[in-house]
């Protein structure tokens, strides 16, 4: 992939417009109520890649250690889906887990991602099937600091 992209933790929640803007391109039609940023159960993260100061992806990542991060909202503007853009995302938002502690990544995958997610290792969960998780190589390589030390 030749694109410089960037991975920035958000300093607030996108927008209603922002994120309502992100769901239409996904193909939703409505936004999905944002929490909190502070929730009793763990902390509520956005995240974002940008490609030169543009948000081109976000995230929401509720994040509950050391057991799991629950990845929503993840979307891809696209214009920059085919391209690597998700997968380079993913690798980082497990990066920035590693460096929380997180060992497991859960979400719950929107119609016709499958094969993405099958692509970064996530299976169903036998549990819950409508979940997909994956667990994180603690020997990857970290590139964040902790969050909660």
């Amino acid at each position: 992939m030749d694109l410089d992209l960037q991975f920035r933790p958000m300093k607030a929640p996108p927008t209603a417009k922002v994120l309502l803007a992100f769901r239409r391109d996904a193909g939703f039609n409505s936004v999905m109520p944002q929490a909190q940023a502070h929730d009793p159960r763990g902390t509520i993260q956005w995240v974002s890649v940008e490609l030169k100061n543009k948000q081109i992806g976000i995230a929401r990542l509720e994040l509950a250690p050391p057991a799991f991060c629950f990845v929503s909202d993840l979307m891809i503007l696209s214009q920059y889906r085919g391209r690597g853009v998700g997968h380079w995302f993913v690798k980082r938002i497990e990066q920035y887990c590693l460096g929380s502690g997180i060992l497991r990544l859960i979400l719950e995958a929107a119609e016709g991602t499958d094969r993405f997610y099958q692509s970064q290792s996530f299976f169903p969960d036998p549990l819950a099937p409508r979940l997909w998780r994956k667990e994180i190589s603690p020997l990857q390589r970290r590139l964040f600091k902790p969050m909660f030390a």
